[in-house]
């Protein structure tokens, strides 16, 4: 570990919230991803969805080693986690969990929603994640367990269609929810397959990626207004993706 690494590990000992023991939340979010970096995009579509299904909170929780993502430029997960800690300082209801990072290995949502539960027992936990990723969702290690045991929040991404979803068998029944969804006649739909509830939501596409932004600045482009000025001074200071 650098000396770098290391002063910033200090920095989570001291003041970052260790989930054990955190206090309860009745409705709590929880942001999954690398977040390599967190851009305004990750936190526009938090504050979102914290506010229609009025979370109590959102976790955002940087992964370790992700299963189906391997990324280049992938800063160590203590700076990752610190250009988290830096962008949801200013929001009240964003609090950043290093459950991930401390575990260490393979990032599976089933492993991190166990200890979640265990961490905030009686709180009602909604997992947020894409259109894309959801898609995806037969290939996650214990899919049918991890779908009950939390709510999933489903997001609109640029270049899917909720429609896309009744190539899942549980999803096929929502085939008009999910019609009028793409439309725009509905905004959001609470979808009850079985054991499992996915609120859909269709929210405001941000155009915005990370990696856009590590492009960028690989190539010595500005940055500006697509993440917070602290999270680029951040990455300048720390010479990150360059």
């Amino acid at each position: 570990m650098s000396a770098l690494d290391r002063g910033v590990a200090a920095i989570y000992n001291s003041k970052c919230e260790i989930d054990i023991g955190g206090r309860l939340s009745r409705k709590l979010g929880i942001l999954g991803g690398t977040f390599n970096p967190i851009h305004f995009g990750h936190l526009a579509a938090a504050e979102e969805v914290r506010a229609r299904l009025q979370l109590d909170r959102i976790l955002f929780v940087p992964s370790s080693n992700p299963p189906h993502k391997q990324e280049e430029d992938m800063p160590s997960a203590l700076h990752r986690m610190e250009m988290v800690r830096i962008a949801t300082s200013g929001n009240p209801s964003f609090e950043l969990s290093d459950v991930e990072v401390r575990r260490g290995g393979k990032s599976y949502t089933i492993d991190t929603i166990e200890i979640l539960r265990q961490n905030h027992r009686g709180a009602e936990l909604y997992f947020i994640t894409g259109l894309d990723s959801f898609l995806e969702i037969r290939t996650w290690n214990r899919w049918e367990k991890l779908l009950s045991l939390c709510r999933f929040v489903v997001l609109s991404r640029p270049g899917y269609r909720f429609t896309d979803l009744e190539g899942i068998d549980f999803m096929r029944p929502a085939a008009h929810e999910l019609s009028n969804l793409d439309a725009g006649k509905l905004s959001e739909a609470l979808i009850r397959a079985g054991s499992f509830t996915i609120c859909c939501e269709q929210i405001p596409l941000y155009d915005i990626s990370s990696t856009d932004i590590r492009r960028r600045v690989k190539a010595g482009m500005s940055i500006k207004y697509l993440l917070p000025d602290t999270v680029e001074i951040y990455i300048i200071e720390n010479k990150l993706y360059a």
